[in-house]
């Protein structure tokens, strides 16, 4: 099981359990599921063709006379993804791959119902594009914090597989700076094996430790996971190894191709022609 696990499916055959006269809750599916913290995906999801008819069977907040079923009989699926993560981060390489990478990559997707558009933007250490690519891909897999590569994996790789080649590859996502040290920078490094970088806004687990000039570095379970990377004053980053690169040379890569702005250049340009596909609908 991977990311073409169908969450709606498996969310469905779990309402449909709950016998006649009785209720249950997001939560309570959520955790059937595998994970808690899915409840909001599950909540998100009772709006759907797949789930509506049966979501009447499905209340937020049950009254104190309802009865509230929660003995699903279930694989709990998340469970296993964190399960594969777990076995995917062990791969992790956290080494160079390379001396130099000057020809870099970017990727990202956005949404427009369940499907994914995905760009792969690739250029040079001077900023010019060489290359893009871009892939449309069908998602059975809502967002949920620390699952996104269950999500986006699928498209970015097929993106990402189109163009000739590149040195490294910039994801719009957590490397190992992840619950479980498999973001979607790690996920789409090893199914493509290639050097990878985690490139997120927002951070996801760990503690930002002292900075020294624009580094300050990201510690999770008593490790450095990754680091905190403000570019000209603006809004940070938090960069984190992928795979087969070291996170001093991830850090000088993102530095580099930051052009000065926010978001280093390869995935600007990724995130706004994915986007263009998006409005599209390409």
């Amino acid at each position: 099981m991977g990311p073409s696990f169908d969450f709606y499916r498996a969310l469905r055959e779990l309402v449909e359990q709950v016998p006649e006269g009785r209720v249950t809750t997001p939560l309570s599916l959520a955790r059937a599921l595998g994970d808690g913290r899915a409840a909001r995906a599950v909540s998100e999801a009772l709006n759907r063709k797949e789930v509506r008819g049966a979501a009447g069977k499905v209340v937020r907040n049950p009254g104190r006379d309802a009865e509230v079923f929660r003995d699903f009989e279930s694989d709990r699926p998340l469970k296993r993804l964190v399960e594969l993560q777990k076995m995917m981060s062990r791969r992790v390489v956290r080494k160079d791959r390379l001396e130099h990478y000057e020809i870099v990559a970017g990727v990202d997707a956005s949404y427009v119902g369940d499907a994914a558009y995905a760009a792969c933007v690739v250029l040079d250490d001077r900023y010019r594009l060489l290359e893009s690519a871009s892939a449309r891909v069908v998602v059975r897999f809502p967002y949920i914090p620390g699952y996104l590569s269950f999500r986006e994996a699928s498209a970015v790789e097929a993106a990402a597989r189109r163009v000739s080649g590149f040195d490294v590859l910039m994801v719009n996502g957590h490397g190992v700076a992840h619950p479980r040290g498999c973001g979607l920078a790690s996920h789409v490094g090893l199914d493509l094996d290639v050097a990878a970088i985690g490139v997120a806004r927002r951070r996801l687990v760990g503690d930002v430790g002292d900075a020294l000039d624009d580094w300050a570095p990201l510690i999770y379970g008593g490790s450095v996971v990754g680091g905190r990377l403000t570019v000209g004053g603006r809004s940070p980053l938090y960069v984190s190894v992928g795979h087969s690169i070291t996170l001093e040379t991830s850090r000088e890569v993102v530095r580099r191709m930051s052009a000065g702005r926010r978001l280093p250049e390869p995935l600007r340009q990724a995130h706004r022609l994915a986007g263009d596909l998006g409005r599209r609908g390409s």
